[in-house]
């Protein structure tokens, strides 16, 4: 019985040693820390400027040929497509850093949509097609955002980085879809107001000192719209929706090209250097 007591009173010993030999380890080494948003590198210095563009265009004319037979896509659903489709986006944009590698700033969006259809057959079943001829749509969307960015070089690199955007938008829009009926418009037009609080991801690198190339794309946003409709100048109607998107938006992806210019203590010491 001694000889049993004797035993658990080492044993019990051996924990407790242990026990606090791990619990002084631990206060000793403290907290994992991954040192996110805390980079050893300043990649854009407080008190830089920064200003830019991004552009997007496309236009398309599908069967326009002479004596052309009409387009097909989709396994055939649509067939004797005639029409031209174009769209344009414009985005200049200006920040200041507030911070090495925090900036706010803001940016204006301009975009314009025309989609002219002369004939379009759809095919969705054997007993299931119609046609759809002379229909036109025209959209141009004007926005403005207020934008906070930071930058996360990639390991300490001076030339390339990644950075999150948190953008505030809002906007209004003009729609409208029409038909030409001996010569007269009838159809729909549409006012759009729209709000946003959206979060932007992307990367970027450096070409020369001040100037770099980014790529964005839209991730998650929380966003609301409201539609005033009004066709052929009579009927009236009211569209609202919201909602929460979560997922990349191939929409959304913009490709910019961007401008840094030191000013201040940045400036001053950009110019010793130069004048050496």
């Amino acid at each position: 019985m001694k000889r049993i007591f004797l035993l658990t009173l080492v044993l019990t010993g051996a924990m407790l040693a242990s026990v606090n030999a791990f619990s002084k380890d631990t206060n000793s080494v403290g907290g994992f820390d991954r040192g996110i948003g805390r980079p050893n590198s300043v990649f854009i210095p407080k008190g830089t400027v920064g200003a830019g563009v991004s552009l997007a265009y496309n236009d398309y004319s599908i069967g326009n040929m002479v004596d052309d037979s009409g387009y097909s896509m989709l396994f055939s659903l649509i067939q004797n497509l005639h029409g031209n489709m174009m769209s344009f986006n414009i985005s200049p944009y200006a920040s200041y850093f507030i911070a090495n590698n925090l900036s706010v700033g803001a940016r204006f969006d301009y975009g314009r949509s025309v989609l002219g259809l002369d004939n379009v057959d759809l095919n969705l079943m054997d007993d299931m097609a119609f046609s759809l001829q002379g229909f036109h749509y025209f959209k141009q969307s004007y926005t403005g955002s207020l934008t906070l960015r930071t930058y996360i070089p990639f390991a300490n690199s001076k030339r390339f980085a990644m950075f999150t955007e948190v953008r505030a938008t809002g906007g209004y829009g003009q729609a409208k879809t029409y038909k030409l009926i001996e010569g007269e418009k009838v159809g729909t037009y549409q006012d759009i107001y729209s709000a946003e609080l959206g979060l932007v991801p992307g990367v970027m690198a450096f070409l020369t000192n001040e100037v770099a190339f980014e790529i964005s794309v839209g991730l998650l946003g929380f966003n609301y719209q409201k539609v005033n409709q009004v066709t052929n100048q009579v009927e009236m109607s009211q569209m609202e929706k919201s909602g929460i998107n979560f997922k990349v938006n191939l929409l959304t992806i913009g490709f910019g090209l961007s401008f840094y210019i030191p000013t201040g203590d940045q400036y001053l010491k950009r110019t010793r250097e130069n004048g050496k």
